[in-house]
């Protein structure tokens, strides 16, 4: 066991997996699962977006999302508007209730983010952010520039990226 608690990579992959459980949790108290939550956060107060640009931004394959999507469809939280030209791709937007139950996705994302952030230093969070930004970047996730002081002009390390 000293040798996996050395181990930066399973100790980062653990604390990943507890995060995801708990996040799970909360979002069964609002029928949602993980996928369908991040695509609700995606499309609250944009604009309509395509299949492709939405997985990209939520960082799923377009594939994965259909069957999600016709979930949210028939109960009633998303619009999927076919275009009239040919050539065009299919556009995704919320419904007014899809907007309430964003709304209730971002409180509980804002909730699990305080539940542990709140217990670290403002030093630490934004030690924990620069990190991150870093790792996105190093992992290909993100082009953010690692060197950016990431947390010192952005306000958003204390808001909640779960998804």
């Amino acid at each position: 066991m000293d040798e996996l608690a050395s181990d930066l990579g399973f100790r980062l992959s653990r604390v990943a997996r507890q995060l995801r459980t708990q996040w799970g949790e909360r979002l069964s108290t609002i029928s949602l699962n993980q996928p369908q939550a991040a695509m609700l956060r995606a499309l609250e107060g944009g604009p309509s977006l395509g299949l492709r640009e939405l997985s990209r931004i939520i960082g799923a394959d377009p594939s994965n999302l259909r069957r999600e999507i016709e979930r949210l469809n028939k109960r009633d939280l998303l619009v999927v508007e076919t275009p009239q030209r040919t050539g065009f791709k299919a556009t995704l937007s919320l419904t007014l209730a899809g907007t309430e139950l964003a709304k209730e996705t971002r409180r509980l994302a804002q909730d699990q983010m305080a539940a542990t952030m709140d217990r670290l230093t403002s030093a630490e969070r934004v030690g924990l952010a620069k990190a991150i930004a870093k790792l996105e970047a190093l992992t290909g996730i993100t082009q953010v520039d690692p060197e950016d002081n990431y947390g010192q002009s952005h306000p958003e390390t204390n808001q909640s990226t779960y998804s």
